[in-house]
């Protein structure tokens, strides 16, 4: 018997179908150990299809990665033909990671929203010594005298708070645009970042296409990692999940996963001339350094070195095989600037000024 498609599946079929597992809860964990076993093994039979029509597109190191749009690969064998220069730019320190993380959290104020963040790197040659920039930005917010404004002035920032409120990935966008710019304007060839290159977060604001269009004309070497592939399409997910340790998929280029994953209010314009002139240069793929699938992204022109830079230094601790200076930068940068400390100390300042300010501003939580 057929199942529903998930374009099928309504809210009130999941409210009918809901259990209550109250009472068995403490006995058995409400069976979702069971459930989720047994929704990893239903993708058996898929896998054994996919795996091998997977193994029709294995390509040598010798071969034409330049024209293929799917492409499987061993990595070692291509790191043994293709790693030399990365072997050489490791050393010589010409590799650097960068990442970020939040300063604070998002702040939201009556009269507009607060945000910080830091973003950091290290490099090949001194992978213990963190550079690190910290950024904030203060949105909507006016200084006004009382005698100065008036009722349609109070109309007019209130509506500009609510529409900036709705807009709530800007924060997110932010701190991916200092992240690659903090990449871009380093000194450093080869270039690891955390997550995709191209976000589309940031690519559906104009800021954010003018830095990639520097990014993809420049001489430098760029390799998203994706540490955590389970909100990526479940196309590529399978993919990881049929890939071998030490392989690598390519499983498509951006402009197709943009016309995946945009709606037709945003994949047009500027971005759609930005995905026409660059789409299909940029490759995404999943590749599998050791017991986990990671997903990556790269020009694809630079296939050979961001294979390399993949493989040359990754980390052994399962799990964590991602290249070691990025899985470092994200650990110092964390380590170091921690949100909620900051935020206890913000605080302790606000305490200062009047109980007013501390209790409307603070978030009920931090009560607790």
């Amino acid at each position: 018997m057929h199942k529903k498609k998930v374009d099928d599946i309504s809210f009130d079929d999941l409210i009918k179908n809901a259990e209550d597992i109250t009472n068995r809860f403490d006995i058995d964990l409400g069976g979702l150990p069971d459930d989720i076993l047994r929704a990893s093994q239903l993708t058996e039979p898929y896998l054994a299809i996919i795996r091998k029509l997977m193994e029709k597109l294995m390509l040598t190191p010798e071969g034409n990665y330049l024209e293929a749009k799917q492409i499987l690969l061993n990595m070692e064998d291509w790191f043994e033909k293709h790693g030399k220069i990365i072997r050489k730019a490791y050393i010589q320190g010409e590799v650097i990671a960068v990442d970020g993380t939040p300063l604070i959290s998002h702040k939201r104020y009556l009269s507009g929203q607060v945000y910080a963040c830091a973003v950091g790197g290290l490099t090949s040659k001194d992978p213990m010594n963190l550079e690190a920039k910290l950024v904030k930005v203060m949105a909507n917010l006016e200084e006004v005298s009382e005698t100065d404004i008036n009722i349609e002035d109070i109309s007019r920032i209130v509506s500009e708070s609510d529409q900036l409120t709705r807009t709530s990935s800007w924060p997110n966008a932010f701190r991916t645009y200092q992240e690659r710019e903090f990449a871009f304007k380093s000194k450093h060839k080869y270039i690891i970042i955390d997550g995709p290159i191209i976000t589309e977060d940031l690519l559906t604001r104009q800021a954010g296409r003018e830095l990639y269009r520097k990014i993809l004309t420049s001489d430098k070497c760029f390799v998203g990692v994706i540490k955590d592939i389970h909100q990526s399409p479940a196309a590529l997910r399978y993919h990881a999940r049929a890939l071998k340790t030490g392989e690598l998929f390519v499983w498509n280029n951006l402009r197709g996963v943009l016309q995946r994953n945009l709606g037709e209010s945003e994949y047009q314009g500027d971005v759609k001339e930005f995905a026409d002139t660059h789409g299909e240069k940029i490759v995404r793929g999943v590749y599998k350094p050791g017991v986990k699938s990671f997903g990556f992204e790269c020009l694809r022109k630079d296939l050979p070195n961001v294979i390399a830079l993949l493989w040359v230094d990754r980390n052994e601790q399962p799990g964590h095989e991602i290249p070691f200076i990025l899985e470092q930068v994200d650990s110092q940068l964390r380590g170091r600037y921690r949100p909620a400390e900051t935020s206890r100390a913000i605080e302790v300042s606000l305490a200062g000024y009047s109980d007013d300010h501390l209790f409307d501003e603070i978030d009920e939580r931090d009560l607790r």
